[in-house]
C-alpha cells in the first residue's frame, strides 16, 4: 500500500479515537451543565433580539454582511483551534470549532446590528470600537471566567483588532457589492 495512504489511515484512526473521547467527555462533563445552558442562551437570544430590531428594508444587505462575518469568524476560529491559540472548555455540540453560539449568533448578530444602525463610516467605526471593546475586554474575560473558553496563545488585544479590521473590511465589501 502507498505510504501516504497508510499514513492517512493511521491518522484517521487516531482522529476517530479522539472524536469518540470528545463525545464521551461532552456527554459526561459539558452537556446540560450551567455553562452549556449559557451557550444555549448565547445561541438563541441574539437572534430574538435581531428579529425585534431588524430593519426589514435592509434585510438582504444586513444578512449579506452577517453571512460574511459568520464565514470569516468560523474559519478564523477553526484556525485558532488548529494552531492551539485557544480551546473550548464547554461546547454547545461536540463538533469543531466549538464556538457555535459565538461564531453563528453572538458575533454576527452584534455586527449586523452595528451595520444596520450606524450608517455613516464615522458612526460605524465608533460603534465598532465600542463593540470590539465590549467583546474583547468584557465578553472574552467573562467567557474565560465561565469556563467556556481557555486562551493558550491569545490575548484580548488581538480580538479587539480583529473585530475592528473585519468589520471595516466586510462593510467595504458589502458596500461595493450593493453598489453593483
Amino acid at each position: 500500500m502507498d505510504k501516504r495512504i497508510e499514513n492517512f489511515w493511521r491518522v484517521r484512526s487516531l482522529q476517530d479515537k479522539i472524536a469518540e473521547l470528545d463525545i464521551k467527555y461532552w456527554l459526561h462533563d459539558e452537556f446540560l451543565t450551567g455553562s452549556w445552558w449559557l451557550l444555549l442562551v448565547f445561541l438563541i437570544l441574539p437572534w430574538i433580539i435581531w428579529s425585534i430590531f431588524l430593519n426589514r428594508k435592509q434585510i438582504l444587505e444586513t444578512l449579506l454582511f452577517g453571512t460574511f462575518i459568520i464565514i470569516i469568524t468560523f474559519l478564523l476560529d477553526l484556525i485558532g483551534i488548529t494552531f492551539r491559540f485557544w480551546g473550548y472548555i464547554t461546547q454547545f455540540l461536540p463538533i469543531y470549532p466549538g464556538a457555535l453560539p459565538f461564531d453563528f449568533s453572538m458575533v454576527p448578530v452584534t455586527f449586523m446590528l452595528v451595520y444596520q444602525y450606524f450608517r455613516t463610516w464615522k458612526s460605524f467605526i465608533v460603534s465598532l470600537i465600542c463593540m470590539a471593546s465590549a467583546f474583547s475586554f468584557i465578553g472574552e474575560p467573562f467567557s474565560i471566567w465561565a469556563h467556556l473558553v481557555i486562551y493558550i496563545k491569545w490575548k484580548y488585544i488581538y480580538s479587539f483588532i480583529y473585530y475592528i479590521v473585519i468589520g471595516i473590511i466586510v462593510r467595504a465589501c458589502v458596500e461595493k457589492l450593493v453598489a453593483i
